[in-house]
């Protein structure tokens, strides 16, 4: 499974451009036709560019992967395992520390 950002406008098709770029076309690929797209960078967490572009009767039309192979599950992110890294920790100061600290200090009259 791919994953690609939910989008409404670029998800008529999607096509892989390289190693870590994906391709969404706002339509299926015709020829004499104009188009949008938006290119996805997969290794930096998914920012994109937009751009135009137009086939004509002398393009390759490219070829759209399959809706089984797309998916928009955020588990199916590359950097979902730094997320969750980054998760942990920010758990770690923002709850755990925090906690021991207030019971340390008040835990004899709260009974913590």
């Amino acid at each position: 499974m791919i994953y690609v950002p939910q989008d409404n406008t670029y998800n008529a098709c999607y096509v892989v451009q390289s190693e870590g770029v994906i391709r969404g076309y706002d339509r299926v690929p015709t020829y004499n036709s104009s188009y949008n797209y938006r290119d996805y960078y997969i290794k930096s967490d998914y920012i994109y560019r937009d751009g135009v572009g137009q086939w004509n009767q002398y393009s390759t039309l490219p070829i759209c992967l399959s809706s089984n192979d797309i998916t928009n599950d955020y588990y199916y992110r590359v950097d979902f395992a730094n997320i969750c890294l980054i998760f942990f920790i920010f758990s770690i100061f923002v709850i755990y520390l925090p906690y021991k600290i207030f019971s340390r200090l008040f835990g004899r009259w709260l009974k913590l």
